[in-house]
């Protein structure tokens, strides 16, 4: 979104970009040493240990529920005045040419290191690049792309058949449902030999339940109807949904917090990560309520905003493998835990960066250009029929 869009929220992008850093955080200083089948800990060749730090750093995966509410608020905003073709050209050139240019990066970190065989890793790489919403990926964080692409999917669907005051009953819906398949999860793990509890287990692993939103539709909700009371009319009732699905998300985030605590053998509450996401949320909050304020931040400032928001998409997708990579080559020369981390860090971010300015804004334009004389050469046909 522009600057100087009426609707625009600066604070949204800083807050974005901690998120993705928070995700970046976890999997570098905690998965990679935690899980070690996980891909961060394949890339780094199980050289990264990291055990001494702060736990904080296990529980920086909340940021990808950060980002569902976010794009449940961006993407509200943004289809609520445009058109089923530019709704779609905007959310393709956004999400498509980013995700080319990072998973061939990543293609590039396994060759290098090699670690894997090139044809599994060039099947990878052609499922990420044409958005197959089912695994392998080249990096396992493409998951949360076909969650997205599901999202947005609905709301193109509302936008294209001029239905979007649907969107509230629509989204409030899809949330409950979610809301409450993790209110019976969590009564079904009060007693965990039960047949309930095998049948919620087997829902929470499904991939199809991912992609019908049943797992996170509540944060997409959140985002959505947070876009309504701040930027449109508060109501009573949306004041009660909300809290609704934000508990429903904290019970999703207690069972993550649970699973993930589970597959590395490690007990801890799952209370921190709940905490911070909440605080996530009054934040969020905090910035949309006071967006004029800090609109009339100085232009450089705001500038610095945006840019750091264009960074996070490359910033999440680059910094799991090609940034577990960097560290075990680092770790791998003799560096230090703590110094070869921040390297990698800021590696990872001047990375993303570059991408953010070069390639990326290049392939959007093209493939905004592309698009869009597909969709006018489309229109004249039907025209003229």
């Amino acid at each position: 979104m522009k600057v100087n869009n009426p609707e625009y929220v600066p604070g949204l992008d800083l807050l974005r970009f901690g998120a993705a850093f928070a995700v970046m955080l976890y999997h570098l200083a905690f998965w990679s040493w935690a899980f070690p089948a996980g891909q961060v800990a394949l890339a780094s060749k199980g050289l990264a240990d990291f055990r001494d730090w702060p736990l904080i750093t296990a529980v920086g995966w909340i940021g990808v529920q950060i980002f569902f509410v976010i794009s449940g608020f961006v993407i509200a905003t943004s289809a609520a005045h445009s058109s089923a073709s530019r709704f779609f050209i905007s959310r393709f050139t956004r999400l498509a040419p980013a995700a080319w240019v990072c998973a061939t990066i990543t293609l590039l970190a396994w060759l290098l290191i090699d670690v894997g065989t090139p044809s599994s890793h060039l099947r990878a790489y052609v499922k990420s690049i044409a958005f197959v919403p089912v695994p392998a990926w080249i990096d396992s964080v493409y998951w949360t792309l076909g969650v997205e692409i599901a999202f947005y999917a609905l709301v193109l669907a509302l936008v294209a058949y001029k239905r979007m005051h649907w969107l509230k009953p629509v989204i409030c819906t899809i949330g409950l449902v979610s809301s409450l398949f993790w209110f019976g999860y969590g009564y079904a793990a009060t007693d965990r030999e039960s047949a309930l509890f095998e049948w919620f287990s087997a829902l929470q692993w499904s991939r199809l339940a991912q992609l019908t939103l049943l797992h996170h539709g509540m944060f997409f909700a959140i985002g959505v109807l947070l876009w309504m009371q701040l930027m449109r009319k508060s109501t009573l009732g949306q004041t009660i949904w909300l809290l609704l699905f934000i508990v429903g998300g904290c019970m999703q985030i207690s069972a993550d917090a649970n699973l993930k605590f589970e597959k590395t053998g490690l007990m801890a509450s799952p209370l921190l990560a709940c905490t911070l996401w909440l605080s996530a949320m009054l934040l969020l909050f905090w910035m949309v309520h006071n967006n004029d304020r800090i609109r009339a931040l100085p232009e450089r400032v705001l500038r610095t905003l945006r840019r750091l928001g264009l960074v996070t998409y490359p910033l999440y997708l680059l910094h799991n493998v090609t940034g577990g990579a960097v560290l075990g080559t680092l770790l791998g020369s003799g560096l230090g835990s703590t110094d070869a981390l921040l390297l990698t860090i800021a590696a990872i971010i001047a990375l993303s960066w570059w991408v953010s300015v070069q390639p990326e804004p290049a392939l959007q334009k093209a493939t905004r250009n592309t698009l869009t004389s597909l969709m006018n050469r489309w229109n004249l046909v039907r025209t003229d029929q």
